[in-house]
């Protein structure tokens, strides 16, 4: 650990606050990081085993939830991430020989979290890769061949024609070695890596920006993607990320306990034992800065997740979600927190629906607190990592207004916050809502 300020000297000046501790990759659990400072966090670890297989926005960095999963658990211990994402605190809870348990609401969260926790014997599925790449390349080869490609709104605005069928047909040899191979679950396991892989490539085969919360077309980005660009990208990474699963493979076998836990239900309501659990470690989605849904809807058409409704009815269904009706805004709603109240009063003066979509996270996360006191055992931690915003150009301290939420609501104890700044994303927010960093509060049952 290379930190610009010793762990000795920085112990001696905790009172001095914007002193930014840097640290060069993992952090030694025995440290504690002081009350209210800030760190910087320079990751080694961001494509560590399968840690890379799938962009996601605002990803932890390994590194962080390490720290927190070694310093505030056991061996064997369970740790729950109620906000899973693409299941970064389960598979390092996993690489730390606890019990790993993701919960989220995103079907694509939930698929990337199974496959990259989920060991893959190497040999066969190096096999499997290039019997698929012979797949592709053989319907490929047919001319008369027409794959199923998928109905969805602008969907040629969104795809180059080549690319639909190139994409189509990658898909669609997926499918048939899996109905080759119905009755093998490594098959199936494997089925669902491959589908992985198809899915990380969808977005950079697009006309869409690569780099906007939302998915756009924007008149300044023109993509070069040339006949074929589409199986040379599937290939590479495919080829790439059996790299990685087979290292993963490798440590996988050293570790003494490989049990994960994707439980179907929500933040909300996870349907866990009460205290069954040994620390909860999340990070809540961003009020008004990334639009998960939307950010994913090309992936998620491609790989069938939307049968469950149109786009706006998925996304009432999230925590921070903007689809909000009319008739929820039209007066102003006070959530009766010291914080919060006059916060949404500023935002209300100047757009009532933007406040509404506020005091509707800070609701939800009261009802998710509640729920985590619920499970958790008593004397443990759920450590949350949360961003502040700017609305309308009114700050939202939402580690303030969480911290009051979850002591003088549910009962925690804030037993430290510290500051995470951020050098790198994956998603590029608008400047005036970018995140610098984010608070880490570490609450006690």
């Amino acid at each position: 650990m290379d930190m610009s300020t010793s762990i000795g000297d920085q112990k001696d000046s905790e009172d001095e606050l914007h002193d930014t501790i840097e640290i060069e990759g993992d952090i030694d659990p025995s440290f504690d990081i002081p009350n209210q400072s800030r760190i910087l966090i320079k990751s080694n670890d961001q494509s560590y085993l399968t840690h890379g297989i799938h962009k996601f926005p605002a990803k932890f960095f390994p590194e962080l939830p390490r720290y927190l999963v070694r310093k505030y658990s056991r061996f064997g211990d369970i740790v729950l991430d109620p906000m899973c994402g693409s299941g970064t605190v389960v598979l390092e809870a996993m690489l730390n020989d606890r019990i790993g348990i993701g919960i989220d609401i995103d079907p694509i969260a939930r698929l990337i979290t199974k496959v990259k926790t989920t060991p893959l014997e190497p040999n066969m599925l190096t096999t499997s890769a290039q019997a698929l790449l012979e797949q592709i390349h053989t319907l490929d080869a047919r001319v008369d061949y027409n794959p199923q490609i998928p109905e969805f709104h602008y969907r040629d605005k969104w795809f180059r024609s080549f690319v639909l069928r190139e994409l189509a047909i990658i898909h669609d040899s997926i499918e048939i070695l899996l109905l080759r191979n119905m009755d093998s679950p490594e098959w199936r396991r494997i089925n669902q890596f491959f589908r992985v892989i198809l899915s990380s490539i969808v977005r950079d085969m697009s006309n869409a920006d690569p780099h906007c919360t939302r998915t756009v077309l924007r008149k300044n980005v023109v993509k070069t993607i040339l006949v074929g660009d589409t199986y040379t990208r599937f290939s590479e990474t495919l080829l790439h990320q059996c790299s990685s699963m087979s290292e993963f493979y490798e440590v996988a076998k050293s570790l003494s306990i490989k049990d994960i836990r994707l439980p179907r239900g929500t933040a909300l309501d996870t349907g866990l034992d009460d205290e069954s659990i040994d620390l909860a470690l999340t990070s809540p989605p961003y009020i008004n800065a990334v639009d998960y849904t939307r950010t994913h809807q090309l992936e998620m058409y491609w790989l069938g997740f939307f049968d469950d409704g149109p786009l706006s009815q998925v996304k009432r269904k999230y925590i921070g979600t903007e689809t909000v009706y009319k008739t929820e805004y039209s007066d102003l709603k006070i959530s009766g927190f010291e914080t919060l109240d006059p916060i949404l009063e500023k935002i209300f003066n100047q757009d009532p629906r933007r406040s509404f979509i506020v005091y509707k996270f800070f609701e939800d996360m009261k009802l998710q607190l509640d729920e985590m006191y619920r499970v958790l055992k008593p004397g443990s931690r759920y450590c949350i990592a949360i961003g502040n915003n700017l609305i309308r150009g009114v700050e939202v301290p939402s580690d303030k207004i969480l911290s009051e939420v979850a002591t003088s609501a549910i009962g925690f104890e804030l037993e430290r916050c510290f500051f995470s700044k951020l050098i790198r994303h994956f998603i590029r927010i608008p400047r005036p809502e970018r995140m610098m960093g984010e608070w880490i509060l570490v609450l006690k049952k």
